[in-house]
């Protein structure tokens, strides 16, 4: 049977009410950060994607744009749009000139919805508020997600906060696979003019010869 010695659990005890309100800390960041996004007629962002796969030693990057209206989701880069109207989510790939169709998800994944993945529900993760760091002239808080159940694809997401701004700044997620990405977010416009839902719905009809994939 293994064996705890003393000083370790002396230690554990010492240091468990500094991760108790570390993980205090960073929930109420959230929470007053997503009630703030949440509080939007409308949001709009550019960002960039940058990928690293370290098995591979290559690295991309990709820059994107979204807009979100309530439950209502858009995004669009180089090689794909995504249109959720909060019901019905529509993936079109511009190289296989096909739409793959399926009900829209209450989880959120950060690549194809990076803010929303801040709305989501949390308690799939344990979160520690790291502290405040700098990058690119920027005063940032940094809070990182670990996932309760190890199975998960990833070992943490990593989250940079402006605070002074009340908004995303960058979101890393480090796969266990050694694919990383980190989204940049960039012309970040709260309270823009309210577009048209018809804006979140794809429309088969402007583009004649695309394939269909319905997986409802």
């Amino acid at each position: 049977m293994m064996r705890i010695s003393k000083t370790a659990v002396i230690v554990s005890i010492i240091l468990y009410p500094f991760f108790a309100n570390s993980q205090k800390e960073a929930g109420e960041i959230l929470d007053n950060l997503a009630r703030t996004i949440a509080s939007y007629k409308c949001l709009y962002f550019e960002y960039t994607l940058k990928t690293e796969d370290l098995q591979l030693n290559t690295s991309g990057m990709q820059d994107g744009k979204a807009m979100m209206k309530g439950n209502k989701y858009r995004l669009s880069t180089s090689d794909v749009e995504l249109y959720n109207d909060g019901i019905t989510q529509w993936q079109y790939l511009k190289a296989d000139s096909e739409v793959v169709i399926s009900l829209a998800d209450s989880t959120s994944d950060i690549v194809t919805n990076p803010v929303g993945f801040l709305l989501g529900d949390r308690k799939e993760f344990k979160q520690k508020l790291k502290g405040e760091v700098s990058e690119d002239g920027f005063n940032l808080l940094e809070i990182d997600f670990y996932p309760w159940d190890i199975k998960m694809p990833y070992s943490y997401i990593r989250i940079r906060i402006d605070s002074s701004k009340r908004r995303p700044y960058s979101i890393r997620y480090a796969g266990k696979d050694g694919v990383n990405y980190t989204i940049k977010i960039k012309n970040y416009t709260p309270d823009t003019d309210i577009p048209d839902d018809r804006e979140f719905v794809f429309d088969p009809s402007k583009y004649p010869d695309i394939e269909t994939v319905d997986l409802r």
